[in-house]
């Protein structure tokens, strides 16, 4: 059994031992807010950014948490701190929060008091080691993503059926498809689970930050393009645009860069990875003194981590 803690209500519990009501709205409504920060080299990444982010979330859903940034800051990583002991040196974790609007049920324990939660969970590093090699397929579905209009994607709330439903029709083309939705209007808004970028030239395509999540991933991919001389464009953007795009990837907390390998079935560029998709995953090992796409192969097992890792220094030198 784990011997994981979690943080529920205030209260530090091993992993077996938490647990929230069945008449949480978390659970009977999906209403909720909630952030995942990864850490690099048992190093939390941009925890801060990730607490800003959930705090707007916050204000944005009517939910106080009842613990201030600063308070949730520290809780943060004392929760950190009790976890990484069980990780391994190539491991690192993902430090969830879940914060739900609790118990809206009179005469039932608990009533108007918020659930704030948190844990770790490893990295699952295996499920996305082959993709830095391969590249992801994207599929677009009919789901279109819920617009502004609706629920300002802005905010990272616990609902996710609107992703999930896409993620479901995408794998049902392909099971290792990722959908890239798009918005009402035919424009191109992002993943399941990533923001989505296209590169073309010397020049970075991502749709506008008014109908997608504000990544914290994504953020720091703008950073990084700066330093490599790359110029980035926020707009909106079809289909057709990545057809006939150099290179695509997504991003998120958990893999940061994956490049993309075709969209609806069709190559985009010349093979994957990418150059500049090379480069800035380069930038981003340096950046958190991780070697991102090595940690992640030593979670395949040996004969595939020997393969890939060969085809990952091929890459490299071939771009």
């Amino acid at each position: 059994m784990s011997d994981r803690i979690c943080y529920v209500n205030g209260a530090f519990v091993p992993e077996s031992e938490a647990k929230i009501s069945v008449f949480d709205r978390g659970f009977t409504s999906g209403e909720g807010v909630y952030e995942v920060t990864r850490s690099f080299g048992h190093e939390p990444f941009r925890l801060r950014e990730h607490l800003d982010r959930l705090y707007r979330s916050l204000r944005y859903t009517r939910l106080d948490c009842g613990i201030t940034q600063p308070e949730m800051d520290k809780l943060s990583r004392e929760v950190f701190a009790k976890n990484v002991r069980a990780l391994e040196k190539h491991q690192d974790h993902a430090l969830w929060h879940v914060i739900s609007r609790g118990i809206q049920t009179p005469h039932v324990p608990g009533h108007g008091k918020t659930t704030v939660v948190m844990f770790c969970v490893p990295v699952d590093a295996a499920g996305f080691a082959r993709d830095y090699v391969d590249g992801v397929p994207l599929v677009v579905p009919s789901t279109r993503r819920i617009p502004v209009q609706s629920l300002d994607p802005k905010a990272k709330v616990t609902n996710k059926v609107n992703h999930l439903l896409a993620a479901h029709e995408a794998r049902q083309v392909d099971p290792k498809a990722v959908p890239l939705m798009l918005d009402t209007d035919g424009n191109i808004s992002e993943t399941h689970l990533s923001n989505f970028c296209f590169i073309t030239g010397k020049t970075i395509y991502t749709p506008s930050e008014r109908g997608v999540l504000g990544g914290i991933t994504k953020m720091t991919i703008v950073e990084l393009a700066d330093m490599l001389g790359l110029d980035l464009l926020q707009g909106n953007y079809s289909p057709y645009d990545v057809y006939n795009a150099d290179e695509a990837f997504i991003c998120s907390t958990s893999f940061s860069i994956l490049p993309a390998r075709s969209l609806d079935g069709i190559a985009i560029g010349h093979g994957v990875p990418g150059p500049w998709t090379v480069r800035l995953i380069e930038a981003w090992s340096e950046l958190v003194r991780v070697d991102i796409v090595d940690q992640a192969i030593q979670h395949l097992p040996a004969e595939d981590a020997r393969r890939y890792r060969d085809r990952w220094h091929e890459a490299r030198r071939r771009n």
